[in-house]
């Protein structure tokens, strides 16, 4: 993008025209990719060499950029402290009345956040999604909180650390999640052999997972059934009959990670800041040993997202410098329950810095250019709204002003911000399209086969030039105040 002073930009904005030029190319974003995706990088799991590997591939890329360092300490790193808790052997047996129904291997995976868990006759609550807005006054003393999982339309998400915060200040011991149908049971038990947390982290002692084909002999009734009473506007917690027992052990392991920050100073406004935001971690190598592709690369979740925000960062740090700072901001442990977004925003809380706007970058490589931009967070913050949508047409693009991808606002790094009362938006082509993004997110999704080969960035290089063009709005206090 051509990067002229913010009247000439103003002017373009206002006039409708397609004059800024594409600049960032996808040829530009698959030179990270294939970097970041790459199996040398193992799934960019936090805390293991190849998450090393890509923090030190994105901190190297924002300084070759141009940027500073800005971290809230001053350093290009903020560390963020976790501890992985994985999963040793499990026992669990359901019973009701006079009757037992121990479950095996194939119906049961989790672990708790000590050495040994000894659960005993915990009734079983079911609390549907979790919602934090329909558990007020419900009690869970000693009980395992059962939830619905998987995504729909029809059904958002429920952040898993908002969830687990609400159930544990019920008083549940535990949670235990039924499994979507549609997921194989192996993806699923497999994301339940580890869990990792900060030292702050609020969450019951106990998490694990049952198959969809379980839900009767847990609740007596069918998952379908279980999933439209939860989404049901007047749904509240059922206790039922049952009670489960569950032994399980496990090991933990602390380490550190770290978000990447960089900054480009502003001239008149440098304590306001537009920030910027992308995780470069993914859920690394995801596949049992003996599997014929272990590694889950995330291309499109999200080195794509990572490869934007250090283009974007090269190209705004050759134009002239804003008024307000602009902020590059990396985040670990996103895919761990957006844990390096909050470490940030609550860090970031400490200092004089004023973020007035969050514009957050994931998953855009799964949609070809021409695709009209939506935002994740439409109607929130109507300013913002009017800048992405006059923004985008001038570079020629559609805009889609319907607000059915705000399903997607707790489940991304920007409610880190949002719910701080920072704004904070995702402006993309890749949430236009529920479909479309559904048929990404039941498909390649946290599986081996989102890499590179399977990536189509000429929809991403589009979502680029556009995020060029908005930083540099919103860093402009006259064309967008942020009062």
């Amino acid at each position: 993008m051509s990067l002229r002073p913010i009247l000439g930009l103003a002017a373009l904005l206002c006039s409708g025209s397609s004059a800024l030029a594409q600049q960032i190319t996808p040829q530009m974003l698959r030179d990270h990719v294939a970097v970041l995706a790459s199996d040398a990088y193992e799934g960019r799991e936090p805390g293991t060499p190849g998450g090393d590997r890509a923090e030190a591939y994105v901190l190297q890329a924002f300084a070759a950029a141009g940027l500073k360092p800005g971290a809230p300490d001053g350093r290009w790193r903020q560390e963020v402290a976790l501890a992985e808790y994985r999963a040793g052997k499990i026992t669990a047996a359901v019973r009701q009345g006079d009757r037992t129904t121990p479950l095996t291997a194939d119906q049961i995976a989790g672990l708790g956040l000590s050495a040994r868990t000894d659960i005993q006759r915990a009734p079983l609550v079911f609390v549907g999604r979790g919602d934090p807005a329909q558990m007020r006054g419900t009690a869970l003393n000693g009980a395992i909180a059962v939830v619905i999982g998987g995504t729909a339309p029809d059904a958002p998400p429920v952040p898993t650390a908002d969830r687990n915060a609400v159930l544990l200040a019920a008083g549940a011991i535990g949670v235990l999640l039924i499994a979507p149908a549609q997921t194989p049971w192996t993806d699923v038990a497999h994301s339940f052999t580890s869990a990792t947390v900060t030292g702050t982290a609020k969450r019951p002692d106990f998490s694990g997972v049952v198959p969809a084909s379980l839900a009767e002999t847990l609740l007596g009734r069918s998952a379908a059934d279980l999933r439209k009473a939860a989404i049901a506007a007047d749904f509240r917690p059922v206790r039922t009959a049952a009670t489960i027992d569950i032994a399980a052990t496990g090991t933990v392991h602390r380490y550190t990670t770290a978000n990447i920050v960089g900054m480009i100073p502003g001239t008149t406004r440098p304590n306001e800041a537009v920030l910027l935001s992308a995780h470069w971690d993914h859920i690394g190598i995801c596949r049992p040993e003996g599997a014929p592709d272990r590694i889950c690369n995330g291309a499109a979740d999200n080195a794509s997202g990572t490869a934007i925000l250090i283009e974007v960062a090269r190209a705004l740090t050759k134009g002239p410098r804003p008024e307000r700072s602009i902020y590059f901001v990396a985040t670990t442990a996103e895919e761990k329950g957006l844990i390096g977004a909050d470490a940030y925003a609550a860090a970031v809380a400490e200092t004089p810095l004023k973020i007035v706007a969050n514009l957050n970058i994931d998953t855009t490589a799964i949609i070809p250019t021409g695709t009209p931009v939506a935002i994740v967070g439409r109607g929130n913050h109507p300013k913002i709204d009017a800048i992405v949508d006059a923004t985008a047409r001038s570079l020629g693009r559609k805009v889609d002003t319907d607000s059915e991808a705000n399903i997607m606002i707790q489940r991304q790094d920007g409610w880190a911000f949002g719910k701080r009362g920072i704004p904070a938006i995702m402006a993309t082509g890749s949430v236009s399209d529920m479909k479309q993004l559904f048929a990404y997110l039941d498909g390649p999704y946290h599986k081996p086969n989102d890499d590179l080969a399977h990536l189509d960035l000429s929809g991403a290089a589009e979502d680029a030039d556009l995020h060029a063009a908005l930083a540099r709005a919103l860093a402009d206090p006259i064309r967008y105040p942020a009062n």
